[in-house]
């Protein structure tokens, strides 16, 4: 049995290791024809394209008598930018297909019609690719005055297909080092795998015949080392906790009635035996005392991300774990294990049900798994656009000037924004870890959110909106963070700057709370920033401040936005005991609500 697993964990490993390197040469090769095939088709439309400098002047040459000879003179003139090379030739063809001329002797029975030949005698340019074909080829038509003429350009890809085999062998002799390395790796793993896994079942053997003076050598320090010790300290115990259980049962009862976690027992035939007060409030409206049995607890549970694990004592018994849910709103981590109890003198097996509420725990671990996925998708944008500008400029050499200042431009641009998000996601991290920078002083609110309105007027002006503040006081002192809270008004201010038409309105509502509010302790300032742009759906308002939420999958990406300026707003906010909401309708418009404690808690601290 062993030298079964023994074997099959070196084949899984090699397979593993064949199977990988085979994708990934696949996928290589593959992509390798597929770029050489774009990067044909885009090389000619730059010189080919309707009204390039050179299809002009080929349709210029068409008024001449030997226009054929013409144009060929023009197109060996082009040769080094249109790739003209012994693998890539060009021909020039008349309607019917006919070769006039050519970069080399016209082939005997002149150039074989092809579906781009085709495609140009009916006008269109001919530019489709297959990839695996045995050639690439790009037919343009030229026509003037009532003559015509196409230009046809034929690559042999022999040069790609030597690159290719060069690159297939390279991928041959790595799967074959490879194989090497995995065969020789695995057979130390398989044996420090199954060896202690062999002493561990001989252990286990002793155990289960009752001989629990037996010890289980204990070499390593891993899992096993631990279950293996585990064994060891079970066999030590296991006659006095059998012993002891009937004593311990009116105790536990106790102990399980004020428990957080649920325990419920069941008898043999499934009936409740006991089941305390946290495990009827964790099942609900869904706990019925005349229905409720083992089968009905188990219809309750949905089982589809549930993970188990199930082990046997020495007598048989199985021990079951696994994380379950409960409705739609409840995560459970349930543990079932066997109860041996007395009956009218008759001992019998049931079962006992521990049930831990891990909703919270199960959320947390969802919110990390979406913000993980939100800040790799997040980078990985601009960081492809990067790598595609980076490598364009790398490859080539003749780029023109303006070409590559706008490929340096996009580089620059997505560098910026991977900043701004990375310099946004740190100002979270330090809210969230409570370390900010504070600089806590008193200030005129109403005069800070002039000069913010001054400052924004220009970007504004730009799409012809306006921006008005409105105070019901001439000065609101406030004591709080002032950059802080000019930061928060600036996001939402910029944000329906962004979002609303040209024309618009953006009206600045400021005034000073009195009285508590709902949201705040103590006197007050509330500040509403209103707009008449296109509006929020009213079901994405819930999550409008979580990390990276977007109303439309693409409307932050086309702004400029990282997506976490309104987490940080509220981040900022709530950090000096205000509150901020959102309302909005579609094609209506939008209403920010700030409400700020005039004096925060908040105190000066340095930058930890």
């Amino acid at each position: 049995m062993y030298r079964s697993l023994y074997f099959k964990i070196i084949l899984i490993f090699v397979v593993f290791m064949i199977t990988v390197m085979a994708v990934v040469g696949t996928v290589l090769l593959n992509s390798v024809f597929i770029f050489y095939n774009r990067e044909f088709v885009a090389q000619l439309d730059e010189y080919l394209s309707p009204g390039s400098q050179l299809r002009e002047e080929l349709t210029a040459e068409l008024a001449s008598d030997d226009f054929a000879e013409s144009q060929k003179k023009i197109l060996s003139a082009y040769a080094s930018r249109l790739g003209i090379d012994k693998y890539r030739n060009f021909y020039i063809l008349d309607e019917t297909g006919v070769c006039l001329a050519g970069s080399q002797e016209v082939p005997d029975g002149g150039v074989p019609i092809t579906g781009n030949i085709l495609a140009a005698m009916t006008g269109a340019d001919g530019k489709e690719q297959i990839v695996g074909a045995e050639f690439t080829d790009y037919a343009v038509p030229i026509k003037a005055d009532g003559r015509s003429a196409i230009i046809y350009i034929k690559d042999t890809q022999d040069e790609m297909r030597e690159l290719s085999w060069q690159l297939f062998s390279i991928i041959i002799q790595s799967v074959m080092f490879g194989l090497v390395i995995a065969v020789f790796l695995s057979f130390f793993l398989a044996k420090a795998i199954t060896q202690p896994i062999q002493q561990l079942t001989r252990g286990a053997q002793l155990i289960s015949e009752g001989r629990f003076s037996e010890r289980i050598e204990v070499e390593s320090k891993d899992e096993i080392g631990i279950l293996t010790a585990t064994f060891n300290r079970m066999g030590s115990i296991l006659k006095n906790t059998l012993a002891e259980v009937e004593g311990e049962r009116r105790k536990l009862e106790t102990i399980f009635a004020y428990l957080k976690d649920g325990v419920i027992a069941f008898a043999e035939d499934g009936s409740v035996i006991h089941i305390n007060r946290s495990a009827i409030e964790m099942f609900g409206d869904s706990y019925d005392k005349e229905k409720f049995n083992f089968e009905y607890m188990l219809s309750l549970f949905s089982f589809e991300f549930t993970q188990a694990y199930v082990s046997s004592d020495e007598e048989g018994q199985s021990y079951i774990w696994r994380d379950v849910q409960l409705g739609s709103s409840r995560a459970l981590d349930v543990n079932i294990g066997t109860l041996r109890y007395q009956d009218e003198d008759v001992e019998r097996d049931g079962l006992v049900v521990v049930l831990h509420d891990i909703t919270s725990r199960y959320e947390l671990d969802k919110s990390r798994r979406e913000f993980v996925a939100n800040v790799s998708h997040e980078l990985r944008t601009p960081l492809t656009s990067i790598q595609f500008a980076a490598e364009t400029l790398l490859e080539y050499e003749d780029i023109p000037e303006e070409m590559q200042r706008q490929y340096l431009g996009d580089i620059v641009g997505n560098c910026d924004r991977m900043l701004r998000i990375v310099t946004d996601l740190l100002t979270l991290s330090r809210l969230d870890n409570k370390r900010t920078h504070w600089k806590i002083s008193t200030f005129d609110l109403t005069d800070a959110l002039g000069h913010i309105c001054q400052m924004l007027q220009v970007q504004a002006q730009e799409k012809n909106q306006t921006i008005t503040l409105y105070s019901k006081s001439s000065s609101i002192e406030i004591t709080a963070d002032k950059e802080r809270i000019e930061q928060v008004v600036i996001n939402i201010i910029t944000n329906s700057i962004k979002y609303t038409p040209e024309g618009g309105k953006i009206d600045i509502f400021v005034s000073k709370e009195a009285a508590r509010t709902p949201d705040v302790e103590g006197e007050s300032a509330k500040i509403v920033i209103r707009d008449n742009g296109i509006g929020i759906p009213e079901e994405d308002l819930p999550r409008l401040f979580e990390r990276f939420y977007r109303v439309e999958k693409s409307r932050t990406s086309e702004t400029g936005g990282t997506g976490l300026g309104l987490s940080i707003a509220k981040e900022i906010t709530e950090a000096h005991g205000g509150k901020i909401s959102v309302k909005s309708r579609q094609g209506v418009g939008t209403a920010v609500t700030i409400v700020l404690p005039l004096k925060t808690k908040l105190e000066t601290v340095e930058s930890v």
